[in-house]
Order: C-alpha cells, then sequence, then structure tokens
C-alpha cells in the first residue's frame, strides 16, 4: 500500500483532512496526518523556523518508502521543502495556496498581503487553542526572508506536482505559482476561485482535482 501524508495550514489541524481520508484510502493510500509543531498537543518551539516544521516531518517518513504529499499553506511549504531535502522519497505533490517566498533580495513580491505585527499577534491570541499565539508571527517573519536554496532545491524535485491556486479571494500573491511551476520538472497549476482554504470551502471541485491527479 502507498502512503500519504497531509499537511495542515498553520493555526488549523489534521482534522481539516479528515473528510477526505477514506477517499485516498479508495485510492490505495495509507494515510497519515501529523500534527505540526505548536498546534494543539504537538512540542512548541520558539521561535518557529520552516526547517523546524521541515526536519519534524523528516522524521515522521521514519518507516516509509516513497510518500505522497498532500499540503494547505504552510503545510504545503513543508511539504516541498521535504522534497527539496529527499526528493528520491517523494512520488507527488499536492500543493495547495502554497506561500512563495522571495527568491533574494531583489525579488520584492510579498508572499502574504502586508499585517502589521500587532495585528499577527491578535490572530495568534485568537487562535489560541489551536496553536501557539506566536506561531503565525513567526512563521509569516520567515516566508518573508529571501529563501534561494529553496528555490534551487525545487528543480531538482522531479514528482509530479500539482499547484492548486485559491484565485482571487486568497490572500496570497497568485501571480508566484507560475514562477515555482517554472522552476519544477513537472508541475501543474490549476486555479479553483474558492480562496485560501480551497479543500474547506469548495470539498467537492478540491476533491475532483486531486483525485484526477493522483488516479
Amino acid at each position: 500500500m502507498k502512503d500519504l501524508v497531509c499537511l495542515h495550514a498553520g493555526t488549523s489541524g489534521p482534522a481539516t483532512w479528515k473528510r477526505f481520508v477514506p477517499e485516498f484510502e479508495e485510492l490505495g493510500y495509507r494515510v497519515h496526518c501529523p500534527t505540526l509543531l505548536g498546534h494543539g498537543a504537538a512540542p512548541r518551539r520558539r521561535p518557529y523556523l520552516l526547517e523546524d516544521f521541515r526536519d519534524q516531518v523528516l522524521g515522521e517518513l521514519d518507516g516509509l518508502d516513497r510518500v505522497t504529499f498532500v499540503g494547505n499553506s504552510l503545510g504545503a511549504f513543508v511539504a516541498s521543502a521535504v522534497a527539496v531535502a529527499v526528493p528520491d522519497r517523494v512520488e507527488r505533490l499536492v500543493l495547495e495556496e502554497l506561500p512563495v517566498p522571495p527568491r533574494d533580495t531583489r525579488d520584492g513580491e510579498p508572499t502574504v498581503r502586508s499585517m502589521p505585527a500587532l495585528a499577527l499577534l491578535v490572530a495568534g491570541w485568537l487562535s489560541r487553542r489551536r496553536c501557539d499565539p506566536v506561531l503565525l508571527r513567526d512563521v509569516i517573519a520567515d516566508l518573508r526572508r529571501p529563501q534561494p536554496e529553496w528555490w534551487a532545491g525545487m528543480a531538482t524535485v522531479e514528482a509530479p506536482t500539482l499547484l492548486l491556486a485559491g484565485g482571487p479571494k486568497s490572500h496570497l500573491d497568485q501571480t508566484r505559482f507560475e514562477l515555482v511551476a517554472d522552476q519544477l520538472p513537472a508541475a501543474t497549476v490549476m486555479t479553483i476561485e474558492a480562496g485560501h482554504r480551497i479543500h474547506s470551502r469548495a470539498p467537492e471541485r478540491w476533491l475532483a482535482a486531486v483525485r484526477g491527479f493522483l488516479g
């Protein structure tokens, strides 16, 4: 049986994938839905750096061979970072609303719309029952930092990749997905105009796209 790892967004949790698990199992997958650092009962680690989430998931792969990843937002970035670290162990990638970091200091496009530090802390406080209140602030700060190694590494990821874009309702810059697709050897961009959490707001359309890609 093949293995599929679902990675949730920041301030979300593994339950966000619950409705899709039977569908993935019908496709012949054994489904794993880990809880990312700083969420639920998972360990806290301040500051929250992208490499820490990557290393956590790499540890989750112990005992698994080749893996397919489905990730939303932070989970999508973590999945891509794992693929850069161990490209030979990744079978396929579904990256929903991937936050795309700058390539270098000249790459001025924002990963997300500008949000004041105080607003980030307030947003973290409002989600405190689901995750560490400072997590969102730390993650967005790291995503706004140039990530040249990630960009270079994406060119080595040969796994077929589906990049799902949420369209104008999303807070992410939608023009960035094509830049990533150009870097990947085998990538497709598909837009489902449902905003940042496509799988929650348009589950049937999301599932149809993902089933078609995985099938």
